[in-house]
């Protein structure tokens, strides 16, 4: 009897021949021998250039359902060389001890083939084992089972060639598991594939396995040496390592793309029921991961790269020289935004203070349209026009990121080259959001295609890609096919002629947006308003901040620095709003600029960071608040302050005082009318003129507007202008929050300088069309002289007094001086005042209810004034009027 011999099946050709594996061998895959069953012929399957014989492909299939990745015992009996290659032909026994021959014949699917006995065999023996097998055929002919059933469904409708739109292909059964087999891998991640479609045709594909790239392996039909002639390492292990798990098994495919080529091929993941073939090689380190396809993958990325990254920490086959990336301390922190750069470069500040440029990591920026003009220094306009999505790109990373804590992954550095600077490329996420992610995903920049074995990249790559897949399939930003968006911005600021045809209609829109675009210096903005698409040049009203040097080589005024640094933090590439007051003569506007309500101005004057420019902020509606700011900054001693004596400013002023040179009186005549009286010397006043006219219009169109909409709880902040509902009369107006606690809320009145404490109830906001109109009331005192305080004794008397005098009358006054925003008047009622001396500040003294007091700054210039008010003071005296009833009092007491 001849030997017994064991082995695997690797493959059926056919209904009645296999191709056997043995056992691995050390230094290389297992032997295969191809083993035809004696006696017996199945159906012959068909080919691109001939049709299956009927029942082929079902036979072959109960070979392969019996067979395939089974242990069986095979006995060689003879070998026919005349055939190219030779054929081996032999038995095949199942565990069981079943005859292979026998169970096809039995079920339908082989038929008896007629031979001769070889050497060996008697030819009784051999007429004796055919007469087994014909009886077994006539039992299967007669049963009408297998092959002996109606021809026509032993046919089957199938495509050895794929000849179709592989696109339209593709469209139909993508994401749909189709049932398969595998009939042939070329390597680990390249098969042939049978394909049963839902209309019971078939239809054989070359499929490449999605995320994923195995090593190759040298074709069979090519000679060795060839391009194809070498496996690369691990090429055929990882091959074996499919073929013993995959070929000819029957498995689901899903179609997720077409080839690179953009050919007949298709791009897919195979799902065994014993798991996923893709990430079993990733694991095993037979194969790595590939971005071109990694998208497609329809559970995603994830799985894959994760089993990737285990072989790499393992340093498996082809990770045996792997070398992880060291991370540093600073590889990921958390850091505020700073600055926008470009549409993907930000400036970051971490938790020490410390600037860092960091690029996002694996994007490129949206590219800049064709036209775009960016001004140089040379240009005589300063104009800009931007095509295309840079622009966009910008705004979408300010309006998310500007001034927000972000945490920083630092994925690679990108050494210095070609005259660009070195890079530090990171990740950048916001709350849970991968802010690269949402540039792509808009189609606001692009990713970079990383080379196959550079690892420089961003740690969420496959995230990046697939939101390019969107994208793209969206059509939106860089991918739209709409024309290229063009912004263009105006530069209102290039000369004081284009200025002025700027400056009415921003001045009558009251507060609008604006972007703080760049910082000079303190008090020197340069803003881009989107409302009008155009770019100022803007000085901050009522301050002076100390200047910067321009150059390393010009110096700097003491805290100009400091003042840059605090503006820019605060405010650079943030929204603000915007209120303009006037042009210079170069065409630069001066204005007003608010951060969260907070006047920019009134803040670097409280930080000490810059001085009262004491001309513009008399004209300027925020007098007082610049000047009660200087005083608080002053009296901390901050910033320019620090080394503020008041003893030593007095001094100054005695010394000027003393000097012989006397300056000439001002003569700045106003007519007015007194709104609020507090004591006797101090009151607000309101000017007559074209704005207090206006006033009148303003307050009934607020009540109108207030006594129409429903209530409305809000919480004022000190400092912030808001409608008051005044106890009086219940009317609405304009006033300033002073104070708030849980008593109420502390109001001025800002059109009338009185003041009260008011429920929240009797607080509501105040629209930005009702604050263009500046604040009517203006706090002032009578010059050279002081009453006493309401409160203290003779107050009441002195409060009366002035009232009496001013009460319901137009008055002139004349503006003596402008100490810290208050309004120094010597007053005149024109029904009685003939002459300079005869002023109201002379009726106070005469009557009791002031004293003088001559040593103020400005008095040098108005001495026989001065003189005046003491003699009518002295005569007080003696005739005992007023608070000097009871002797003399001086203004010390």
């Amino acid at each position: 009897m001849a030997q017994q011999h064991k082995a695997t099946v690797k493959n059926v050709l056919s209904g009645d021949t296999v191709i056997l594996r043995g056992k691995p061998r050390a230094n290389g895959p297992p032997p295969e021998r191809l083993l035809a069953l004696s006696n017996v012929q199945a159906p012959r399957l068909g080919t691109k250039d001939r049709d299956d014989e009927p029942f082929a492909f079902q036979a072959r299939e109960y070979l392969r359902k019996l067979l395939v990745g089974k242990e069986v015992t095979f006995v060689p009996e003879y070998s026919v060389t005349t055939t190219t290659p030779p054929r081996e032909y032999g038995k095949i026994l199942l565990s069981t001890g079943e005859d292979v021959a026998k169970l096809g014949i039995q079920n339908g699917w082989l038929k008896v083939r007629e031979s001769k006995a070889r050497a060996g065999q008697s030819e009784e023996d051999h007429e004796e084992a055919l007469d087994a097998l014909r009886q077994l055929e006539e039992d299967a002919q007669a049963e009408r089972v297998g092959m002996w059933q109606d021809r026509e469904k032993g046919i089957r409708k199938i495509s050895h060639t794929f000849d179709q739109d592989s696109r339209a292909f593709l469209n139909t059964y993508k994401g749909k598991p189709l049932e398969a087999i595998i009939e042939q891998i070329r390597d680990a991640s390249t098969y042939r594939i049978l394909l049963f479609l839902p209309d019971n045709s078939q239809q054989i594909i070359t499929l490449f396995l999605s995320g994923i790239k195995a090593p190759s392996c040298k074709r069979d039909n090519v000679p060795a040496g060839g391009d194809q002639g070498v496996s690369e390492p691990f090429g055929e292990e990882a091959k074996y390592f499919v073929e013993s798990r995959l070929l000819q098994r029957g498995v689901k495919v899903i179609l997720e793309g077409v080839s690179q080529s953009g050919g007949q091929n298709f791009v897919g993941t195979i799902k065994h029921p014993a798991g996923n073939i893709s990430e079993l090689l990733l694991a095993n380190g037979l194969a790595k991961c590939v971005d071109w396809s990694i998208t497609m993958v329809t559970d995603g990325p994830t799985a894959l790269r994760n089993a990737e990254k285990v072989a790499k920490e393992k340093k498996l086959r082809i990770w045996r020289d792997f070398v992880a990336k060291e991370k540093t301390n600073d590889s990921e922190f958390d850091a505020q935004v700073v600055k926008i750069v470009t549409g993907d470069t930000v400036i970051v500040k971490n938790k020490a203070g410390v600037e860092r440029k960091v690029q996002l990591a694996s994007l490129k920026q949206a590219p800049r349209g064709a036209g775009s003009t960016i001004p140089g220094s040379g240009s005589k306009s300063r104009d800009i026009k931007e095509v295309g999505y840079n622009f966009e790109a910008r705004e979408f990373l300010r309006k998310k990121l500007i001034g927000k804590q972000v945490h920083v992954v630092i994925d690679y550095h990108k050494p210095a080259q070609d005259g660009f600077e070195a890079k530090d490329c990171a990740t950048i996420t916001y709350g849970n959001h991968n802010i690269s992610e949402q540039l792509v995903e808009r189609g606001l920049a692009s990713v970079i295609r990383h080379r196959k074995d550079d690892d420089s990249r961003s740690h969420c790559y496959d995230q990046l890609l697939l939101a390019e897949d969107k994208a793209q399939e969206g059509q939106k930003g860089i991918y739209s096919t709409k024309e290229q968006p063009i912004v263009r911005i105006v530069d209102a600021s290039e000369n004081a002629a284009k200025a002025r045809q700027f400056v009415t209609f921003l001045k009558r829109s009251g507060r609008i947006h604006g972007v703080v675009d760049h910082v000079a210096n303190g008090s020197r903005l340069f803003l881009w308003i989107p409302k009008e698409n155009c770019r100022l040049t803007f000085a901050l009203a009522g301050v002076r901040a100390p200047r910067v040097g321009r150059t390393p080589n010009e110096k700097s005024e003491p805290f100009g620095p400091e003042a840059l640094a605090y503006v820019a933090e605060r405010a650079l590439q943030r929204d603000v709003e915007v209120e303009i007051e006037n042009i210079d003569k170069t065409g630069g506007f001066i204005g007003n600029v608010y951060i969260n309500g907070d006047n920019l101005a009134v803040s670097l004057l409280e930080e000490g960071l810059a001085s009262v420019h004491e001309f513009s902020a008399n004209e300027s509606r925020y007098t007082n608040q610049f000047f009660n700011a200087e005083r608080s900054a002053k009296a901390d001693k901050k910033g320019m302050w620090k080394n503020y004596d008041p003893e030593a400013e007095e001094e100054q002023e005695t010394l000027d005082a003393k000097s012989d040179v006397v300056p000439e009186p001002r003569r700045e005549y106003i007519d007015i009318v007194i709104s609020e009286i507090i004591t006797g010397s101090h009151f607000y006043v309101q000017l007559i003129n074209a704005e207090i006219r206006q006033l009148e219009d303003l307050m009934t169109e607020l009540s109108k507007y207030q006594n129409g909409r429903p209530n409305e709880t809000i919480r004022p902040r000190v400092g912030e202008i808001v409608s008051a509902k005044f106890t009086e009369d219940d009317g609405w107006y304009r006033a300033k929050v002073r104070k708030v606690s849980p008593a109420g809320v502390d109001v001025l009145y800002i059109d009338y300088g009185n003041s009260e404490t008011l429920a929240h109830s009797r607080i509501r906001s105040l629209p930005d069309r009702f604050k263009s109109l500046k604040a009517q009331a203006q706090e002032a005192v009578l010059s050279f002289v002081k009453s006493p305080e309401r409160e203290a004794d003779y107050g009441i008397e002195a409060y009366e007094r002035f009232r009496e005098l001013t009460g319901n009358k137009q008055l002139v006054a004349n503006v003596d001086a402008r100490e810290a925003g208050v309004l120094c008047l010597t007053l005149y009622d024109p029904s009685n005042s003939q002459s300079v001396e005869a002023s109201l500040n002379l009726e106070m003294v005469r009557d009791g209810q002031a004293l003088v007091t001559p040593n103020v700054r400005y008095a040098r210039a108005y001495q026989p004034i001065i003189k005046s008010l003491q003699a009518a003071s002295e005569a007080a005296k003696r005739e005992r009027i007023g608070m000097f009833e009871y002797g003399d009092i001086t203004y010390e007491d």
